[in-house]
């Protein structure tokens, strides 16, 4: 909850102190940025299921499995960061634009490093059951963040001092091992294999995390690579409706996927049933909160300043489609956590094709961006229902 409420609050100053304009620059270096958060929460998915296995075993020695999830991680961290420079550095300036594209680059590939020993941490804590300092982790991050982003807006920094400000979240982790002695409990943790079969296993969730970011995260940069520069100036009006539509529901779904999965590595083979309550809260939010967005919605938007209107029928099924976005990530958790990574990553992929191709269309960018944001994912749903669906049959 508090990461979604301090989401809300670095959308909502943000868009009060910038102009549209750099409103929009700012939300592609925002999902450039959650890009990287997202692609490693594939890290912290897989070592919450690697930790939560040997954990689950009771071993008398659980610390000598496998590999140390967090050397582990460290190798993913700088492999990202080389395939963040070598992808990013020739399209910087056509990405974040000619004044600071290359900087923000540079920025983004040391951060791969950084955050993949918070997100090694993450999954350390929740694969032990380590659930305080866990939440520590998540809550300190969301209010480190929205105080610096603050701070730089009160002393009116700029586009550039309140991109940078964001960074201040990153020493998350190195705040909680200090301060946290159960957290430092989480240091010694090892997989339930080797480095090979680890990182080969990571593979496949960062894989799909590459979509999952495309469509959860890093969807603004999908748009700006789809749509003209002079209509993508125009279009942080859509793109805020987009991130808060679906922040009541993502945010705290991701934060807590990690207890998904610790409950189907102890009833694996009962994915769907465990999913039950999960899924009817989100239809609920999904269906109630579609109706809710497209009633008062657009005077929420107004919130924002003048220039923010978003009509009501396009916030509520921007709504209705971040509940499906929440049924692919909550069927796709349940699939990692069964260690079926193939399925898991041909339903993410899948969705993200479909999206992409969507926003291709003829059609204005409202109506792309909803086709989108549903015939995506819906298509990735079936593919996990379907795959969770064979198992509980065996």
């Amino acid at each position: 909850m508090l990461a979604a409420l301090s989401g809300f609050l670095i959308l909502f100053i943000v868009a009060r102190v910038l102009s549209p304009a750099d409103n929009a620059e700012f939300l592609s270096f925002w999902a450039a940025l959650f890009a990287v958060y997202g692609v490693l929460n594939g890290l912290t998915a897989e070592t919450t299921r690697a930790v939560g296995s040997v954990n689950n075993r009771a071993t008398a020695q659980p610390h000598r499995i496998g590999v140390s999830v967090f050397s582990a991680g460290l190798l993913v961290g700088g492999a990202l960061a080389a395939l963040v420079l070598a992808l990013g550095l020739p399209f910087a300036h056509a990405l974040f634009g000619a004044t600071h594209g290359q900087l923000i680059v540079l920025i983004l590939a040391a951060t791969c490093i950084v955050y993949a020993v918070h997100a090694s941490l993450g999954g350390a804590l929740q694969g032990m059951g380590l659930w305080p300092p866990y939440t520590m982790l998540v809550g300190l991050e969301a209010m480190l963040r929205v105080g610096a982003i603050g701070l730089a807006a009160a002393l009116g920094a700029g586009l550039l001092g309140i991109e940078m400000a964001t960074l201040a979240a990153l020493g998350t982790w190195l705040l909680v091992l200090l301060f946290s002695p159960s957290a430092r409990a989480a240091l010694p943790a090892r997989a339930d294999v080797t480095l090979v079969p680890f990182l080969r296993q990571t593979g496949h969730a960062l894989v799909s995390s590459v979509a999952t970011a495309a469509l959860v995260v890093s969807y603004p940069l999908l748009v700006r690579l789809t749509t003209s520069p002079e209509e993508f100036a125009l279009s942080a009006p859509l793109l805020l409706a987009v991130s808060l539509t679906r922040a009541p529901i993502m945010l705290p779904l991701q934060a807590f996927q990690g207890v998904v999965i610790t409950q189907v590595i102890r009833a694996r083979d009962r994915g769907l049933q465990i999913l039950r309550k999960p899924a009817l809260v989100v239809l609920s939010l999904g269906v109630g909160g579609g109706v809710l967005a497209a009633w008062v919605g657009p005077w929420i938007m107004l919130l924002f300043g003048p220039d923010y209107v978003v009509e009501g029928w396009v916030l509520g099924a921007l709504t209705l489609a971040a509940s499906f976005i929440a049924f692919l990530t909550l069927f796709g958790t349940t699939l990692l956590a069964q260690g079926n990574h193939r399925a898991y990553a041909a339903g993410w992929l899948l969705a993200t094709a479909l999206a992409v191709a969507a926003l291709l269309l003829p059609y204005s960018t409202e109506v792309r961006v909803i086709l989108s944001l549903s015939v995506g994912p819906m298509a990735g749903i079936a593919v996990h229902a379907l795959a969770l669906r064979s198992r509980q049959g065996h």
